[in-house]
């Protein structure tokens, strides 16, 4: 049984760690798109 809650919160902690590269990847995106239509 404990085994199992540390699997579910292992499985938990990855979500949140997929989600935080996915929001920080679109914003660099967004920075670099809007980097080459202003500056460019």
């Amino acid at each position: 049984m404990a085994q199992q809650d540390l699997l579910e919160e292992h499985r938990q902690t990855w979500r949140g760690f997929v989600k935080l590269i996915t929001y920080s990847a679109a914003a660099v995106i967004v920075t670099l798109v809007l980097m080459a239509i202003f500056l460019l």
